[in-house]
Formats: C-alpha cells, structure tokens, sequence
C-alpha cells in the first residue's frame, strides 16, 4: 500500500511525477488539486514516500532501505503533516497532538474527506480548521533540520482551512528551506488565496471512474461484488460518498425506494402511509440516502428511455428489469419533474420537516406524474 501502483488510474500524472523526481525537479512547493474522495492524498502521500526512499527506481519504493520502512509504518521523523484540527479546550494546539488519530483513519481509509475527520474527533457539528498558532509549528518545523534523512517532506491536508492565517506561511511556501518538500492536499481551489496558488506548482487529480472505484471497494476495503457494483454506481467517482453509502445498510435499503414508487403508482392510501410510517423511523442520513437513490433511479430511467443501451445503466439487473418496466408510464418531463421533487425532499429533510405530512403530499404529487398506464410488478 502507498506505492504508485497501488493508487487508480491517473497514469499521466504519474509518470510526470516519476520523471520530475528521477530528474531531481520535483517542485519544493505543489498542490494536488482533486474532488472529493480521489486518489488525491493517497498520491500525495506516495510522492512523499519516494521522495524520501534511498533506491526508488521507476517510481517504485524499495520498501528495504530504512526510510521505506519507517515511511510505511508513519514512522518517519522528516515526513510532517498538518491538517485542520478541532481544538481542545482553551490551550494553544497544534494537528501534532492529533496525528495518532488522524494517521490511523488515513491508513484505514486513503480517500477520507473532512467531515470523516471532524465527526471523529466531536460530534457537536464543529468545524475543524487551521489556526495561527499551528501555522507558526509548521514555520518553526520546516526551519528544522531533517532528522535522519537527507530531506524532508510536509504533506498539508486541506489548507482550504487556512483561511486568513495562510498569509503566514507565505514566505516558507515560496523559499522553502533547501532539501525541503511542501505538499498542499486540496479540493476547493476557490477557497485558496491566490497569494497561496501562486507559489505552487499545480497537480491536478482526476476523479475515479466507476470501475475503479468498485475495483477498491472489493479489493481494499473487502466488499462484495454485487454491493461494491451498486455503490460505485452511485457515487459518480466520490470514493467518500461510496463508503458512505454502507452506512446504517443503506444499500440494502434501496428496494424501499423501489416500493414506495410502485405504492405511488397505484396510489393504495393506506399502504402509502404504512411505508412513511417506516420511513419517518429511520434518521436524517438514511432518509437522504433512499432520496437520493431514488434520483439516481430517476436518472437511469432518462437513459433507458433515450436508449443508451443496458451496458451504461448504472443499476444492478434486477432493478434494471424494474425501471425499463416503469419506464413506459413516465414522459421525460414526468422523470425530470420526479428528479426535482425528490431533491426538494432532501433539502427539507435537512431543514427537519414534519416527515410524514410531506412524504404523503409528496405521494400524490408522484402519483400524478404517471399516466395512467398498469404497471406490473
């Protein structure tokens, strides 16, 4: 793990970076820019750990000399990281006091995003972020010099989370000391200051196909291959999202989307508010999921009807089956309007509307988006 090889497709980029490190031109200033849940820290990471191997050759680690051993564990005294962090009562802290943790979830899962990292350390909703006095740790660190190795490498997770504070670090980001590597890991470039983005060199990360994140899921996360099918499908190249989707079994909640459609259709009243009953049960995360299922169930069906053929139909067989049976009974207005009632749906789940009086209206309001035609389970 935490080879080049290991990390999904983005074959381009790594070549250049293999080439930028072999030829001693790697930037001792960059950024890897790339959306949520990518391959983005997992390559930072990477570069990091061939920068400070002592026989790296074609872009691989040796994993024998010392610095390949210490790298692998997390282990290594020159290899530093920052990240935003929520603060602990009144006294100064710095992302140091929080590395165990953090290093931990990282290993366990490559392609965490901040609201992973925060709802582990509170779950009173806080934001983390980087303070002025971990920006001065990260100039006194970097002012240091390295303890075994020869370099020395500061990976900076999320410097979104700067803000203001980032005008601190300025002057180390544009003359790092020598021998001295800075990696800034990033997802929203419109939240760095220019004064930032100026003295990086830009990496941009692509998001992961749909095969290559069902590929994780089994092999590095040990999911089955019809649920990691299932949740690649849904997350659109959002490894995050994919692993979310196994929260609280949601995937095995999407035949209740499926139902509930089908309980619209027929419109039987008292079956309707049976299912919202079960519904209103479940909490706000796993409500949004089955709507969101549910637009994702929608949009599929846009494809069947402008046929563009079963090999890129995003759902498993089975409900494939379902949804081209469906099908005949929408318009394309129909399913675009049902599209938009259901993003409606999760906007007021997440602003705790009154559940059940909503889903019933909301019933209706599918019901007459069908035209009348039977459908057959």
């Amino acid at each position: 793990m935490f080879q080049l090889d290991d990390i999904q497709g983005l074959d381009s980029l790594k070549k250049e970076i293999v080439t930028l490190i072999s030829g001693k031109q790697f930037p001792h200033t960059s950024l890897f820019l790339g959306a949520e849940g990518n391959e983005k820290l997992h390559l930072a990471y990477a570069t990091a750990r061939m920068l400070m191997c002592d026989n790296n050759e074609d872009g691989v680690c040796c994993e024998r000399c010392n610095a390949c051993k210490r790298t692998l564990h997390f282990t290594h005294p020159d290899i530093l990281f920052s990240f935003p962090f929520i603060k602990k009562g009144d006294s100064d802290s710095q992302s140091e006091d929080y590395l165990s943790e953090w290093k931990a979830l990282f290993v366990s899962n490559p392609y965490m995003n901040v609201f992973d990292w925060s709802s582990q350390q509170s779950e009173d909703n806080k934001m983390p972020n980087i303070t002025a006095y971990e920006c001065s740790q990260i100039v006194r660190k970097l002012g240091m010099r390295p303890y075994e190795a020869k370099q020395k490498v500061m990976l900076i997770w999320m410097p979104e989370y700067l803000g203001k504070e980032s005008n601190r670090l300025l002057k180390i980001l544009e003359e790092p000391p020598e021998d001295t590597y800075i990696i800034l890991v990033a997802e929203d470039q419109e939240k760095i200051l220019n004064t930032i983005l100026s003295r990086c060199q830009l990496f941009k990360v692509d998001p992961m196909s749909t095969e290559e994140v069902h590929r994780v899921l089994v092999d590095y996360f040990k999911k089955t291959t019809s649920e990691a099918r299932m949740a690649a499908f849904m997350a659109d190249g959002n490894m995050s999202e994919a692993l979310s989707l196994f929260n609280e079994g949601n995937l095995a909640k999407n035949d209740e989307f499926v139902e509930w459609l089908r309980l619209c259709y027929r419109y039987q009243h008292g079956e309707i508010i049976k299912w919202v009953e079960h519904f209103a049960t479940y909490n706000k995360e796993v409500k949004k999921y089955i709507l969101k299922f549910g637009i994702h169930f929608a949009n599929e069906m846009l494809k069947i009807k402008y046929n563009y053929g079963s090999d890129n139909i995003r759902l498993p067989e089975g409900m494939l089956e379902t949804a081209a049976r469906l099908c005949p009974l929408l318009s394309f207005e129909s399913i675009e309007k049902l599209v938009k009632i259901l993003d409606e749906e999760i906007y007021l789940t997440e602003r705790n509307c009154n559940t059940k009086m909503q889903m019933i209206y909301t019933s209706g309001h599918i019901h007459r988006l069908f035209n009348g035609k039977r459908f057959v389970a």
